[in-house]
């Protein structure tokens, strides 16, 4: 499915269109590790297209399902993560949308502040870029 999502733009929008989302989305939360990890790739290969898809996703639930996937403890999961937060935050810059608004409603801000002070230098790098992007004043 992540493939999938990968793909064309084409390819993406039949995911999006179909309602498929709306059950990755569900996957995200499995209790079985593989699955939430494909699940969160899917997402991650979806914000990583164009802003439609973007927004289409984050509607259907993305941004939550990233943020409770931060916590993973593998530090490269968690950066891709974090790379694809900080795509949707770009975009709801961009087109208006108060997606840093719904990072705090979601209590994502002290999660980013968390990985901020990891142990890993990337996690922590990428943490505190999203922060002071998208939250300071």
């Amino acid at each position: 499915m992540s493939n999938i999502a990968g793909g064309t733009d084409e390819q993406t929008n039949e995911i999006l269109n179909e309602n498929i989302m709306k059950r990755v989305i569900e996957l995200a939360y499995s209790s079985n590790y593989g699955v939430r990890k494909e699940a969160i790739r899917v997402i991650a290969n979806v914000v990583s297209s164009l802003k439609e898809h973007v927004i289409s996703a984050v509607e259907s639930g993305a941004l939550e399902a990233l943020y409770n996937f931060v916590s993973d403890g593998n530090a490269n999961v968690v950066f891709f993560v974090l790379q694809s937060i900080e795509t949707i935050l770009k975009v709801g810059t961009a087109t208006g949308r108060s997606y840093a608004q719904k990072v705090v409603n979601i209590d994502g801000l002290e999660a980013l502040e968390r990985l901020a002070g990891s142990q890993n230098a990337a996690v922590q790098q990428k943490a505190k870029d999203i922060l002071k992007s998208f939250f300071t004043e």
